[in-house]
Formats: structure tokens, sequence, C-alpha cells
């Protein structure tokens, strides 16, 4: 049994938080089994709680910053999880830390917030009441002045034109060098514009086949522009760790970044 959600977040933080999300997971096996992750355009929270409990028991949590290859973990065959997907430019935003220090990094909450976050995570009854600490402590990080207009921008402008969009329009477009766009990618974002326009096209051709909006995986590379159905897989493995095929066949759950 698989279930989940999708829980929008207040107007305060719907520029820094693309969704808050549950997901629940019950299997007949005591046996732990892999949970996938493939590489996301956003960075993230994820607190897993311990299951067969009347309370919500946090039982470990962490804060992941952007990634650039695939992770494959194994797991309890049952847990809950509850977790914040991020807008891209977040961590910078809200943390007001450079981005790229998290790249590749999983950083326990506690630690990260300096304070008791699990202790206090762990006096609350429901999901809802967990989701509310969360928020609240969230938007009191906000600060409009660690606000970068033209890296929102950009990011939005990738997404419009992810099927073409290269580096160099970029460039073109914000009148900057390279070197100037990648330096103002890896503090804001983690990663280069050129890993982050290629994560934004894998995330677009996983939006095609969790629809199932194609007949064929072939017409999805046609359609995001691929240079061919080969190059189209190289990148699917290469960011998923799975073949296009096997990769559908996964997608049972759209929340943030988990392959089950």
């Amino acid at each position: 049994m698989v279930k989940h959600e999708i829980i929008a977040p207040g107007a305060t933080l719907s520029s820094y938080i693309r969704y808050f999300w549950t997901l629940e997971v019950a299997r007949k096996t005591t046996v732990e089994l892999p949970v996938r992750t493939f590489v996301d355009d956003s960075p993230g929270a994820v607190i897993e709680f311990s299951t067969g409990r009347q309370e919500f028991y946090p039982r470990r949590s962490m804060l992941y910053g952007q990634t650039t290859s695939p992770t494959k973990n194994t797991d309890n065959p049952s847990f809950l999880a509850i977790g914040v997907l991020f807008q891209p430019w977040a961590i910078k935003e809200l943390f007001g830390i450079n981005a790229h220090e998290l790249t590749n990094q999983r950083i326990r909450l506690d630690e990260f917030l300096r304070m008791p976050f699990t202790e206090i995570i762990s006096s609350k009854k429901t999901i809802p009441d967990i989701i509310k600490v969360l928020s609240h402590y969230l938007a009191g990080m906000a600060d409009v002045s660690n606000q970068d207009a033209l890296i929102r921008h950009c990011i939005r402008y990738i997404k419009t034109g992810v099927a073409t969009i290269t580096v160099k329009e970029l460039c073109d477009c914000y009148r900057l060098s390279e070197r100037q766009l990648e330096r103002r990618f890896l503090s804001a974002i983690g990663v280069t514009p050129r890993h982050y326009i290629k994560t934004a096209r894998f995330k677009a051709a996983i939006g095609m086949m969790a629809d199932r909006s194609f007949d064929k995986l072939s017409d999805i590379a046609y359609r995001l522009n691929y240079f061919d159905q080969a190059h189209f897989i190289r990148q699917v493995k290469d960011l998923s760790g799975l073949t296009p095929g096997l990769l559908q066949s996964r997608l049972h759950t759209t929340v943030a970044n988990i392959i089950l």
C-alpha cells in the first residue's frame, strides 16, 4: 500500500516552497527494500517516522541540497515520511548560505537548524500540526532582502523553453559572461547552469512519463529536443539510474524525487 499527498504552502511561503508532501508505505514483509532517488532540480527536507506507534516519533530527518547523481538506499519496508520540496533558490534565500555548500550533501535537521527540531516535532499529534510547525519556522526565515530576482527569472526562463534553451542564450539574455552566470548559479542554486538545464529537461520528461501523455518514449525524446533516442536513454540513466522504460514503470508516486 502506497499513499501520498501534496500540500500547498501558504501564500507567505509559496515563493520558497513548491509543496509539502506526505508518503506512507506499508508492505507485507520485514526485509529492507530499495528506495531510489533521481536527480531533481530542487533541494528539500525529509522527516521519516517510526510506524506502528500512536504518536508521530521522528526516526530521522535531513535537509538535502541539489544533487548531481541518483542514489539507491535500503529502507524499512513500511514507513511514513513528511517532506518539503523547496524552490530551486530557497537554500540561499531562506538560510543565507552558499547553496553549493549543500550540493550532494545530507545534513540532519537538528544539526543544520541548530535547534532540537526532532524533539519539537515529536510533541505534535497530527501531520497538519507538524506541517504547521515547519511552516511557522520557515516563514520566520524568509527575508525579501535575500531574494535574487535575476536568478528567479532565469530559472523560470529555463523552464519555459526547456527543450531548446542553451547557456549561451542565457548569457546573451542577461548580459553576463558564462563565468559570471556560473558563479551566480553555484551560489544561489548549487549547480552550474548547464547541469540545471539538463536536470530541468529531465524533469520535464518525467512529467510526461508520469502523465503517460505520449504513446512512445521516443516521442518524448523528440518533443524535448534530445539529439536522438540514444542520447535520451543515456541522460535518463545518468540522472535516475534506470532506463526510461523501467523508470516509467516505477513512477507509481510522483512526490519529490523518490522512486519506489
